[in-house]
């Protein structure tokens, strides 16, 4: 089941990291990088199994609070957060994969709404990236207002398709299933269930006031029913 990267719980999961490391390591490592910042967290390490662990992020904010680590597979952890337009990996997973000198990957799968916004984006970064960011590959289909637009930076990988990157519409230069796939090359099965195990959730217990949207009110802004 495709429950991310454009799944029946949309925008949950449009957005999402993979860290090349335990989930126990990670989260050891957010906590001591966000406790070092004087932020407030709670840590739940009781959760119910994949998928319905994706149901701890609503409800969904701007900014966003709750960040969900997931042990995936042989060695990478998932990390989806609860930002309100389908979440916000970046800054959580490039630096915790720089603090530990693994690999981070961001997927993004947002397909096409009816306002004209669409997104499909690969982005590997690691140590032998150049810094100060330390991408090594990034690929972006990505529309806004109907719009599209098609960016890459660095080397191809062994497994990519550079065949398709002519293609006369930019949304089939890079589409879900070349992104399913081009995970699967690096060792993350996404639409995998068996492959996720341990969940846990951080919530940053916070004094201002977020913008807060349950998954209905969300899917109806985005005018996905």
């Amino acid at each position: 089941m495709s429950w991310l990267l454009g799944g029946p719980w949309s925008p949950i999961g449009w957005e999402l990291g993979f860290v090349e490391a335990d989930v126990t390591t990670v989260v050891d490592t957010l906590l001591h990088w966000r406790r070092g910042l004087g932020d407030d967290l709670q840590v739940d390490r009781e959760l119910p199994r994949y998928p319905q662990c994706l149901r701890r992020l609503e409800p969904l904010q701007a900014p966003w609070t709750r960040e969900l680590l997931i042990a995936h597979g042989n060695g990478w952890t998932a990390y989806l957060n609860n930002d309100l337009n389908g979440g916000d990996p970046w800054p959580a997973c490039s630096y915790a994969a720089k603090l530990l000198g693994v690999h981070c990957v961001i997927a993004i799968h947002q397909p096409p709404t009816k306002g004209g916004h669409a997104s499909t984006q690969l982005q590997l970064l690691g140590p032998e990236g150049e810094p100060p960011l330390l991408y090594v590959r990034t690929l972006a289909a990505h529309a806004e207002d109907g719009r599209w637009s098609w960016d890459t930076s660095g080397t191809p990988l062994p497994f990519e398709e550079p065949s398709r990157y002519g293609a006369w519409l930019v949304r089939n230069r890079l589409t879900r299933q070349m992104l399913v796939g081009y995970l699967a090359a690096l060792g993350i099965t996404v639409d995998d269930d068996a492959r996720y195990a341990r969940a846990v959730l951080v919530t940053q217990r916070v004094r201002w006031a977020s913008r807060t949207e349950s998954l209905q009110q969300a899917r109806a802004r985005w005018q996905l029913d």
